[in-house]
């Protein structure tokens, strides 16, 4: 018999979240091996698009899990078994992905049914058990359920097919939970709890940066490669600042959203990511042509910095992307993506290139952040708000610009005297 409470929020992320997450270190990594497998001088399309299923898939119950436990997670022991036994399930996954889909399908597939018809259960003993819940959240735990349990089925009819019918219809049950959940409109009757979103996104991305770091250590082979070496390792290094720092500096952690967008935006950022570390990884084998591997790479890291510059509507009001920040960030892509095409005769200046357009990139955003801070604080110090400030022309960007702030914030304090 279930013993019935109100329901209480917990605050923050919890060690059984943050272990739970550890999972995907190991999913992230088979999917990457995954593309290990080349032939005729680079990846061939299906199976990178058995890479982008697998990779999705996994990332979707990610999602899942994610949704409900900011939702409604309390931290209870029927929440950590299931979430156990997800983590448990979550190996066979990982292990079913391969090249060979005929073979692991139905191991694949079974799985992922069984994952999601574990986080339905969730539902239903949270739906069962609280007692102060309103429209709103039954509405979002009927609609959740109801979700879970049509894509179990279609993951288990999925399972019982044949080779490419069941291809098909693994692929109809991914982008019917794409679907559904992309424009459940009861998720947005209530805020999220940011914090916690933001908190769970940042590790995830952090992980997959993790898998990146180990993806480069190909070049650690010897004193002879150690230019090239320590070029990779200055790119990942780029990469990951201009991401974390936004995180830390300038995103609003308290913001009142539903979340979802911003959990679309970081499991896009990171599956960029994953084929960010495919492409680190190809760079130095022999057998993959050089030109599309450039190429895969340029487009990979133009990817990576749009995705993350979509975070950015999630910022603080007073540090939310100017017009210079987004033809900076337009700007460095523009110059990767002719630096692909032009420097396929010379990997090494190539390399060279793409980590002076990443470091630059975020050196140029450093820089804005930094006046629009000092614009902030002159702002408070004179009793009007950064908007109000660039209204009336005030800028740390040019010499008039600081001496016309110099001049009102005297002409105030003599004002107040």
């Amino acid at each position: 018999m279930i013993r019935k409470r109100a329901f209480k929020p917990a605050e923050g992320v919890s060690n059984i979240e943050l272990f739970y997450d550890l999972i995907f270190v190991y999913g992230i990594s088979v999917l990457t091996s995954l593309c290990h497998h080349v032939e005729g001088g680079f990846l061939d399309l299906g199976t990178w698009l058995i890479y982008l299923f697998s990779f999705l898939t996994i990332l979707q119950i990610w999602f899942f899990t994610t949704l409900l436990m900011n939702r409604y997670g309390d931290r209870s022991l029927s929440e950590c078994v299931c979430l156990f036994i997800n983590m448990f399930l979550l190996y066979f996954l990982a292990n079913g992905v391969r090249t060979d889909w005929h073979e692991t399908s139905l191991v694949f597939n079974l799985t992922w049914a069984g994952i999601l018809v574990n986080l339905a259960v969730q539902w239903v003993i949270k739906a069962r058990t609280y007692t102060n819940l309103d429209d709103a959240d039954r509405h979002i735990m009927r609609g959740s359920i109801a979700c879970l349990l049509v894509q179990a089925m279609l993951a288990v009819v999925a399972a019982l097919l044949p080779e490419t019918p069941s291809e098909i219809a693994s692929w109809i049950a991914l982008l019917f939970g794409m679907s559904v959940w992309g424009q459940s409109s009861w998720y947005r009757k209530k805020p999220a709890r940011f914090s916690h979103v933001a908190e769970r996104c940042s590790l995830l991305t952090i992980i997959a940066f993790g898998e990146m770091v180990v993806g480069i250590s190909s070049y650690m082979v010897g004193m002879s490669s150690i230019w090239y070496s320590a070029g990779v390792f200055a790119l990942t290094v780029g990469l990951f600042l201009i991401y974390i720092f936004e995180h830390d500096h300038m995103l609003d952690h308290h913001a009142k959203t539903d979340g979802m967008t911003y959990m679309t935006i970081s499991s896009w950022l990171i599956v960029v990511i994953g084929n960010l570390t495919v492409a680190v990884e190809y760079m130095p084998m022999d057998q993959i042509d050089f030109l599309p591997k450039s190429i895969y790479l340029s487009a990979c890291l133009v990817l990576y910095l749009l995705t993350s510059f979509l975070l950015g509507i999630y910022n603080k009001p007073q540090f939310r992307y100017s017009a210079q920040y987004a033809v900076g960030r337009l700007a460095v892509c523009v110059f990767i993506v002719v630096v692909g095409l032009a420097t396929s005769f010379d990997p090494a200046i190539g390399l060279a290139c793409h980590v002076a357009a990443v470091w630059a990139a975020f050196a140029y955003e450093w820089v804005l952040w930094r006046r629009r801070v000092h614009l902030v604080t002159m702002g408070s110090s004179l009793g009007m708000s950064c908007e109000e400030m660039e209204d009336a022309g005030y800028t740390l960007a040019t010499a008039e610009g600081r001496r016309a702030i110099k001049r009102e914030a005297s002409r105030r304090a003599a004002h107040r005297k």
